[in-house]
This record gives C-alpha cells, sequence and structure tokens, in this order.
C-alpha cells in the first residue's frame, strides 16, 4: 500500500501569498497519504453498519420463528403424550395376553379332566347294567324303600352327569373367547407397534424439524456476530497500520533508523528473511480441510519448543496479543521501498515485543510453540501485500513466503 513520505516536504520561506497556494496540495497529499487507510476504515464501517443490521434482521427473525417453535413444540408435546399412552397400552395388552394364556392353560386342562370323566360315564351308561335303569331299579330292589333310594341315586347321578356336562361346555365356550380374545390382543398389538411407530417417528420429524430452524438462525446469527467481531479487530489493525506508517515515515524524514530493544538474532539479508529454523511443515497453498479452513494462506515451519522467532524485516509491531485460532501471535507492518506489507507469526509460545515497537529484522521477537488451534510445535508466518487480509477458502493479498528464502 503505497503513501507519500513525510520527508519530501521541505522548509519554505515564502510569501504569504505563495505559501497560500502550497499549502492547499501539501494538505491534499497529506489526505491521499492517508486516504488509502480511511477508504479502507470507510469500508470497514460500512461493511459493520451493514452487518448489524443483518444481525438485527436475523434477531427480529428469530422473535418471529419462536412462535412457529411453540407450535412444533405443542406438536411434540402432543406426539410425546400419544407416544406414553401407547406405550402404556401396549405394556397393558402384553399383560392381557399373559392373563389369557393363562386362563387358556387352565380351561384345557379342566376340559381334559372333565372329558375323561365324561368318557368314564359314557361307558358306565353303555354297560349291560345300566341299559335298562328303570327295570334294574324296579326288579332289583328288596322292596320299595329301595325301589325309592335306586331311583334317587339315578337321579343324582343323571344330575351329576348333567352338571359335569354343562361345566364342559361352558368351559368348551370360555375357552374358544379366551382364544379369540387373545388373537385380537394379539392383532392389536401388532396395530399398537405400528402405531407406535409412526408416532415416534413423527417425533422425531418434528424434533428435528425444530432443531433444524433454531440452529440455522443461530448458526446466520453467529455467523454475522463473529463478523463483526473479525471488522472490529481489522478496524483496529488499519488504525495501527495507519500509525505504524506514520511512525515510519516520522524516522525516513529524521533520518534515523528504527530502533528495536531486543537482541538481533539473525544476520541474514533480504527484503524478507526466514523467521524460525526447522523443517517446513506446509506450505501455502489448497487444503484438506479437516482443520476448518480449506487454503492455507501462509507456511508453517515446525521446530522445538522455545525456539527463537526473529522479525522477517524491520517494522512495527501492530499487535501483539494472544487468544483466538492463531494463540499467541504477532503482527508487523513493514514500509518496504514506498509500500505497506504486513507479516503476522502465529501459535507462539511466548511474546518478546508489544504493540507500537519498532523491531529490527533479525530482531527476536518471541519464542516457537503451540497456542491456538495447533496441532503440534510450530511457527505459522504469513507476509501481506499491504494490510493483513484473510479468507479460510481462498487467496487474498498473500505472497508466498518460501519465495524469499
Amino acid at each position: 500500500m503505497k503513501f507519500l513520505s513525510i520527508n519530501t516536504l521541505k522548509p519554505l520561506t515564502i510569501t504569504l501569498m505563495t505559501s497560500a497556494l502550497l499549502i492547499s496540495p501539501f494538505h491534499a497529499n497529506k489526505a491521499d497519504a492517508a486516504s488509502p487507510y480511511t477508504e479502507r476504515q470507510h469500508q470497514n464501517q460500512t461493511e459493520q453498519k451493514k452487518q448489524r443490521s443483518a444481525l438485527s434482521a436475523k434477531e427480529r427473525q428469530l422473535a418471529a420463528v419462536q412462535k412457529q417453535i411453540y407450535a412444533l413444540d405443542q406438536q411434540i408435546n402432543g406426539l410425546t403424550l400419544q407416544v406414553v399412552e401407547n406405550t402404556r397400552e401396549i405394556a397393558k395388552n402384553k399383560k392381557e395376553q399373559q392373563r389369557l394364556a393363562l386362563k387358556i392353560r387352565k380351561l384345557q386342562a379342566q376340559i381334559a379332566e372333565q372329558e375323561k370323566m365324561l368318557g368314564e360315564r359314557l361307558a358306565v351308561r353303555q354297560s349291560s347294567a345300566d341299559t335298562a335303569p328303570i327295570l334294574e331299579a324296579v326288579f332289583g330292589a328288596k322292596d320299595v324303600g329301595d325301589i325309592i333310594s335306586r331311583f334317587n341315586a339315578f337321579n343324582t347321578i343323571a344330575e351329576s352327569d348333567a352338571s359335569l356336562l354343562k361345566d364342559y361346555e361352558a368351559n368348551k365356550q370360555q375357552l374358544a373367547a379366551a382364544k379369540k380374545r387373545l388373537d385380537e390382543a394379539r392383532k392389536e398389538l401388532v396395530e399398537r407397534r405400528a402405531t407406535l411407530k409412526q408416532k415416534q417417528g413423527e417425533l422425531a420429524s418434528e424434533k428435528a424439524k425444530r432443531s433444524a430452524i433454531l440452529n440455522r438462525l443461530n448458526v446466520d446469527k453467529q455467523r454475522i456476530e463473529t463478523k463483526i467481531l473479525g471488522l472490529k479487530e481489522a478496524s483496529s489493525l488499519i488504525r495501527a497500520q495507519e500509525a505504524a506508517a506514520k511512525r515510519a515515515a516520522a524516522a525516513a524524514k529524521q533520518s534515523t533508523p528504527s530502533s528495536g530493544s531486543g537482541k538481533i538474532l539473525s544476520s541474514a539479508k533480504g527484503k524478507f528473511i526466514r523467521p524460525a529454523e526447522g523443517r517446513i511443515s506446509q506450505g501455502m497453498g489448497a487444503a484438506s480441510g479437516s482443520n476448518g479452513y480449506s487454503y492455507h494462506n501462509g507456511t508453517d515451519i515446525a521446530g522445538p519448543v522455545n525456539s527463537p522467532i526473529v522479525a522477517s524485516a524491520s517494522g512495527t509491531v501492530i499487535q501483539a496479543s494472544s487468544g483466538g485460532p492463531y494463540g499467541n501471535h504477532v503482527y508487523i507492518s513493514h514500509n518496504i521501498g514506498g509500500k505497506t506489507y504486513t507479516t503476522v507469526y502465529a501459535h507462539m509460545n511466548s511474546l518478546t515485543v508489544s504493540s507500537g515497537q519498532q523491531v529490527k529484522q533479525g530482531q527476536q521477537i518471541g519464542t516457537l510453540g503451540s497456542t491456538g488451534n495447533s496441532t503440534g510445535p510450530h511457527l505459522h508466518f504469513e507476509i501481506h501485500d499491504g494490510g493483513y487480509q484473510y479468507s479460510a477458502s481462498g487467496r487474498t493479498n498473500e505472497i508466498d513466503p518460501q519465495s524469499f528464502f
């Protein structure tokens, strides 16, 4: 990002009129120098306003959809009660089937016993003594009293046989009724299980529908909130970069080199130098997406924990902070050949610089670590042509760091 150096302005000893004529272009040049940052801040604020409006709309949508959620909750409650009732009826049905099965077994045992007794009585009736019971009662009796006794005994046996036969028929009817009820209970159980399965499916569907609505809206809301936070951070970075550019311009005007309080560890020279020792574990380019991004916008240098990390070029620290996916991280703004560059150092174990500090190329700014979203000790290093920009899915203004090593 280009800006005009204040060093180009010379003391002017001119008349008031001439001064008035020259002051105007001076201010225009100053405005031009600040305009890239001003324009970026304006775009940032416009986007923040747009996202806040989208967030308000999403919150209103969430409030409005609560009515739909309430209706779904009512439906879910009703289906839940139906599922509970069906489950209860199925349990009752099973108990009824058990009771009927026990009753059937008892009736079958009674009927078997009765059939045996009836068979025996039938065999007696078919015997010769029973072929003419009345004659036997009259001619075989000793006297009238014996005749009466024999007739009473005959009637008692007949009544007992009739009662036995009646009980037998009743038991058979009960058995038939119990078998029929058992068959009906079994069919009813099949129907209730089918109904239960249907209601459980409807219940799961309604719950999924409810969750999908809320999840979609909440994800949209969180995405907008995250974007607003990102825009605020970007706004802060723009201000820091502008301040760093002004300090660099002032230092250039005074013809004094940037001061750095840290020890110079690397004597390497170049536009950008390697910020850490170790092997390149991942380069810039397409990524699998397994770590939350499908494009890797920097170079990863794997190395031992607490090994030194140095500034890749001289510049001004615009952010030295911790937290977030980058863990402990440092952003440095550089003015190289009239152009602005930004370098990023992420996942550091410790920092030895602070925001606003000027550093020299090769000066230690921290130590290598594995903080934030990191899978092992390494330095994630980025170079941006201009201010810091980021996209998880594609290239923005990154430059491949390995082209300088």
